[in-house]
């Protein structure tokens, strides 16, 4: 089974790109989807994250909440290290129960598009048999985000916290202009697709 990772900066579109994936028949995993399914009630990470942080960051069901988390760790380094320091070890464990589910189910020739944002910052390249990074302008970035409704502070926080596309560039195995038109970016996602496909076949 070939599991590829797909990531990018925010606001570089890697969701649409993954959506794209999935059309074609891509088995896709979304490595947020994880941890908000980590950080809910119940979850794995709930518990450790509130112990780290303080039950501020807890809703009355017992779920953490996001925003009032990413408040706290997107102004402290630090604070960010210790979050991922719980949440990357739950989310590599929980990806790869998932992976096995699917390989059990659909066969050694599935192809797995696992989006995740900091493949590269969290040193999980290994992960993967290849990644793919999506890229877009900063500009073109910051104009999405603002018009989705971000705060400039905001945005450029999240920015600060992740690497640029000129120091992942090199470390990708495929690289994705979404910087212009959908059309655009569906095209090349195609054409990646057809690589992925041999890749896939020839490793089998």
């Amino acid at each position: 089974m070939l599991h590829v990772g797909l990531t990018g900066g925010i606001g570089s579109g890697k969701s649409s790109v993954a959506d794209m994936f999935g059309d074609l028949g891509a088995v896709v995993l979304d490595a947020d989807r994880i941890v908000r399914d980590l950080l809910s009630q119940g979850g794995r990470a709930a518990g450790p994250v509130a112990e780290a942080f303080g039950a501020d960051v807890l809703e009355p069901s017992g779920s953490v909440n996001r925003k009032t988390l990413a408040a706290v760790v997107f102004n402290d380094p630090g604070a960010r290290r210790r979050l991922e320091a719980i949440l990357h070890p739950l989310v590599l464990a929980e990806r790869r129960r998932m992976l096995l589910e699917i390989e059990r189910e659909k066969g050694t020739g599935a192809i797995v598009v696992t989006e995740a944002s900091l493949i590269f910052e969290a040193h999980t390249v290994a992960e993967f048999d290849a990644v793919i990074l999506v890229t877009a302008p900063e500009p073109v970035r910051k104009a999405r985000l603002m018009d989705a409704g971000w705060d400039a502070g905001e945005v450029e926080r999240r920015m600060a916290a992740q690497w640029p596309d000129s120091a992942k560039a090199p470390l990708a195995d495929y690289v994705i202009d979404n910087g212009g038109s959908s059309s655009d970016a569906r095209a090349r996602v195609e054409a990646l697709w057809q690589q992925l496909k041999e890749r896939s076949r020839a490793a089998r």
